[in-house]
């Protein structure tokens, strides 16, 4: 196995690996997460024991497998892969699902099936985890709570209820509270507890009622902020842009400087020289 790149939060890992192909079992430690994967190579053949259940089944590109945590676990595959895989901690899944009143957080074991939500997710935090080579705290608490949710909602066992719950917009005051707290801090790397901690509410219905509020997800919103605050500091000619960085929230220039150019088109130093000229 070959580690490309990895990253970690609290209730939620991510991992982009290479595998050779595997002709022989061999059997994996029982974890207390929740594993899902998205297969980037393949096709290939797998052949598990899950819980002490046979499975197999072909994978193609783009599909995905889900085991619950606490399985034991034994693999063998006929092809070398490329996996991107998450693991999901089981006390936050059974948390979403108490917080949302809806359902058992009891996953069915998967193989070989298609999900372009988990994907489009998955897939999300790879990619930002290996152009920055880091994830910032709110984009993995806004991936841990869209993984949860699908997973209740697609991939448990009778929970046939709509997790995502029906809850209004923030109200004037508790929108107030979350702007004025993203001001005071937005040099720091904010969570999204500390948001829904400012609007009163639980992380997870904090999402849906920020949205419905702005229109925006918290992390699209305060990317938005911090690049707009970046101009105004960009055109201040005493500022080095590693200044303006750390000032709006990024942990180097680099990282800054891709996400500027991918929000606005060029990168700082061209757009301050064409803004001061």
């Amino acid at each position: 196995m070959t580690q490309h790149c990895f990253a970690a939060s609290p209730v939620l890992a991510v991992g982009h690996y290479r595998f050779d192909g595997l002709a022989d079992e061999v059997e994996a430690p029982e974890l207390p997460f929740h594993y899902i994967s998205v297969t980037l190579g393949g096709p290939l053949r797998i052949e598990a024991r899950l819980g002490g259940t046979k499975v197999k089944a072909r994978v193609l590109p783009g599909q995905s497998m889900i085991m619950a945590a606490g399985r034991s676990n034994i693999w063998r595959w006929d092809q070398p892969t490329e996996e991107a895989h998450v693991f999901l901690h089981a006390d936050f899944l059974k948390n979403v699902a108490a917080d949302s009143g809806n359902g058992r957080a009891e996953i069915s074991d998967r193989m070989a099936f298609t999900d372009m939500s988990l994907r489009h997710t998955i897939l999300a935090l790879t990619e930002e985890m290996t152009r920055f080579g880091r994830i910032s705290t709110i984009f993995f608490d806004m991936a841990a709570d869209l993984l949860a949710r699908r997973i209740l909602l697609r991939h448990c066992e009778d929970n046939s209820k709509d997790v995502a719950g029906n809850h209004g917009a923030l109200t004037a005051r508790q929108l107030r509270r979350v702007l004025a707290l993203i001001e005071d801090r937005l040099a720091e790397d904010i969570s999204l507890d500390d948001l829904a901690g400012a609007a009163g509410l639980s992380r997870f219905h904090f999402v849906r009622a920020f949205k419905a509020a702005v229109g925006k997800t918290p992390h699209r919103w305060l990317v938005g902020l911090r690049i707009e605050r970046a101009k105004q500091l960009l055109v201040k000619r005493n500022m080095t842009i590693i200044d303006v960085a750390a000032l709006v929230g990024f942990d180097s220039q680099s990282h800054f400087g891709q996400v500027f150019l991918d929000h606005v088109g060029m990168p700082p130093r061209e757009w301050r020289r064409r803004a001061i000229s």
